[in-house]
């Protein structure tokens, strides 16, 4: 019995101190992304991690990517509770209807991160906070954070199945 709580200890710490670690690293990239402005937000990196934490019921890792969608709206001067929204309905509507078709398909890592790109910048256009300058842009931006993010997303699902 002691041994239980034991080890259900040590898997407490460990997740805590894996959502802290999630939250400090996304600090400071996100610091890092006001000196080098072409870097991507990581919303759709986080998305992954979302996924694999959803599944696996680590709770506290959940509401550490939570902290860290919460500081980047926040840090952006958006809306807060936005992102969260959209990684809870992406990962219900998209994710979980259609697990059995694309669970092992990397391609599928393109398709969800593009949604939750195309889901987030239209609802900041709705709410008219969207600071893109021309359409432009937007494809730019766009085309270039999914692409980066969803080559990242891959190697790390790669690397969590160890190739």
């Amino acid at each position: 019995m002691e041994e239980i709580f034991h080890r259900k200890k040590q898997k407490l710490v460990r997740e805590l101190c894996k959502a802290l670690l999630l939250v400090i690293i996304f600090f400071f990239y996100t610091s890092l992304n006001y000196i080098f402005l072409a870097l991507p937000p990581m919303i759709g990196l986080l998305f992954i991690f979302y996924l694999k934490t959803s599944r696996q019921n680590e709770w506290i890792t959940t509401f550490g990517i939570v902290v860290c969608l919460v500081f980047f709206e926040i840090n952006h001067s958006e809306y807060v509770g936005i992102l969260p929204i959209i990684f809870m309905i992406a990962d219900w509507l998209v994710i979980k209807k259609f697990r059995l078709l694309f669970e092992e398909n990397l391609l599928f890592i393109f398709i969800y991160v593009f949604l939750i790109y195309i889901t987030y910048y239209f609802i900041l256009y709705i709410f008219g906070t969207l600071k893109i300058s021309s359409s432009l842009d937007l494809a730019f931006d766009l085309i270039s954070y999914v692409f980066y993010e969803s080559c990242l997303g891959i190697v790390y699902e790669k690397i969590k199945h160890k190739i």
